[in-house]
């Protein structure tokens, strides 16, 4: 089994690979040699909990996971930054309902569209308001938001209960240990259905050369 370390070099090798490959100056390829689809998926999809490399060019998916575990933290007790965290995490939602749906129309349709295909047992109410805690986050730096027909006043919890509680006409809790589970969950999920299906993978190489990767360094 590879270590933190041989897996992170093997991953820049495999963006230098690709470099190569886009811009045509790779030399003789091995009948074995993966695929560039492949080898955007592996970097795309890499373990956020891997030491990578102090400089080079990332997976922004990669990155955005990474930080929201630092954020986040593993004690319950002694969450390190929730407000980032849950500001990682719709980003990170944002991001994949672009790969999975494309970049053309508004990004609350594709949003709510990926949290009901992909979190696990989510009502459409729930997923209406997980967006609307997006715009909140996102938007407004804050914990309030406003649709055309309702009010949202948001606090956060960290128990690992349930996802979206109601605690009032306008006032919602979201468990963002919850929703970071839901969420890494749902990662799984998109990724072993873009692995079979044609037009995913169609769109995701279509989004990756526009948002997949950021250069550090």
């Amino acid at each position: 089994m590879e270590t933190e370390h041989e897996e992170a070099q093997r991953l820049v090798q495999a963006f230098q690979n690709i470099d190569r490959l886009e811009t045509g100056t790779a030399s003789s390829i091995p009948d074995d040699h993966p695929t560039l689809f492949t080898r955007q998926v592996e970097l795309f999809f890499q373990d956020p909990a891997t030491s990578p490399a102090s400089s080079g060019s990332f997976g922004v998916l990669f990155l955005l996971r990474r930080d929201v575990n630092h954020c986040i933290g593993s004690d319950p007790n002694s969450g390190k930054a929730l407000f980032l965290a849950a500001i990682g995490v719709m980003t990170a939602i944002d991001l994949l309902a672009k790969f999975s749906k494309g970049d053309k129309g508004k990004s609350g349709p594709r949003f709510r569209c990926f949290v009901r295909m992909y979190f696990e047992s989510i009502s459409s109410e729930e997923a209406d308001t997980i967006y609307q805690l997006r715009n909140a986050l996102v938007h407004s730096f804050g914990l309030y938001s406003k649709s055309k027909c309702r009010i949202y006043h948001f606090s956060l919890g960290q128990a690992r209960g349930l996802l979206v509680q109601k605690l009032g006409n306008d006032r919602y809790r979201v468990d963002i240990r919850t929703l970071h589970d839901r969420f890494e969950t749902a990662i799984e999920k998109y990724r072993n259905d873009l692995m079979g299906d044609e037009t995913l993978q169609k769109r995701f190489q279509e989004m990756y050369s526009k948002y997949g990767t950021i250069h550090i360094g």
